[in-house]
């Protein structure tokens, strides 16, 4: 049996060349420009913002079941307990809000921000003399979860807006 020479000088023989390694280099670039684009798309469904809706209608049936209305009365807010909360005094009577910022009040804490709104006929009213509107102003951008509840302040139908984000 004859065995065949691989030695340099033959003519069969060939190299890596440049233009092959630079073919591997660059598919292997691709492939980890693919896996940086890819990874954050799988993971957000992850992101923390899915308890968002969540922590928006928790703070709503908090403020409209209990702690801005008399016990026993759902949805039908004691005018105290609301020119209370939005002015942001001591809760007087049977009112179960908190003082501080408005994220300590509704019970979220300071890992959201949050902004407690009174509206009727599609404007913010006025309450005891002052805007019933309490929290951070709502954001122009970024992703923003409200929770509506239809309420009755002094016999008026009012919406409870809750945003938070």
């Amino acid at each position: 049996m004859r065995r065949r020479d691989h030695t340099a000088g033959t003519e069969g023989s060939r190299a890596q060349t440049t233009l092959d390694y630079a073919i591997g280099v660059g598919i292997f670039l691709l492939a980890i420009a693919w896996v940086i684009g890819t990874v954050p798309q799988i993971v957000q469904p992850f992101d923390d913002a899915q308890d968002r809706p969540l922590v928006a209608n928790r703070a709503a049936d908090h403020l409209a079941g209990g702690a801005l209305s008399s016990p026993g009365e759902q949805t039908v807010l004691d005018t105290d307990c609301v020119e209370g909360f939005f002015e942001n005094t001591s809760p007087p009577g049977n009112c179960e809000y908190g003082t501080g910022p408005v994220e300590d009040a509704v019970g979220v804490g300071d890992t959201y921000d949050v902004n407690v709104t009174l509206v009727r006929d599609g404007s913010v009213v006025t309450v005891g003399g002052t805007e019933a509107t309490r929290g951070d102003p709502v954001p122009a951008t970024g992703q923003v979860i409200a929770a509506r509840r239809s309420v009755l302040v002094d016999g008026q139908l009012h919406q409870l807006l809750v945003r938070v984000w």
